[in-house]
């Protein structure tokens, strides 16, 4: 659990800053998300999620620092529930993929309509 929190406060101190603090944000999720997956003892999720990248590729191209702020707040819901040993870490969990996921919807949205508005013009 130590090993959680503490990669959740290196994420905390680079939220919002640019280029090398970017890089190191998006290696501390990928760590952050490899040891949740470990501390569940569940191999098929922790392979699943180190073969899909594509949320962290999607926030390269995009970087919204409320996004950011978002994911962080529900890591810390996840991270909190799992060090009380609380059922509803599963719970956390979902919510927070239902949530990217919705983000990242909006995300495509907004491409889309930027697209259409270019082919007008």
């Amino acid at each position: 659990m130590a090993g959680l929190r503490r990669i959740l406060e290196e994420m905390a101190e680079l939220e919002g800053q640019r280029d090398q603090g970017l890089r190191r944000l998006r290696a501390a999720r990928r760590r952050f998300q490899d040891l949740v997956a470990l501390s569940a003892e569940n191999q098929v999720i922790r392979e699943a999620l180190a073969r899909l990248h594509t949320h962290v590729h999607l926030f390269r191209l995009l970087h919204d620092t409320q996004v950011t702020h978002l994911a962080m707040a529900e890591h810390e819901e996840v991270v909190t529930a799992i060090a009380a040993r609380d059922p509803d870490a599963a719970y956390a969990m979902r919510r927070h993929i239902l949530l990217s996921g919705e983000r990242f919807w909006r995300l495509f949205d907004e491409v889309k309509d930027t697209d259409k508005m270019a082919v007008k013009a």
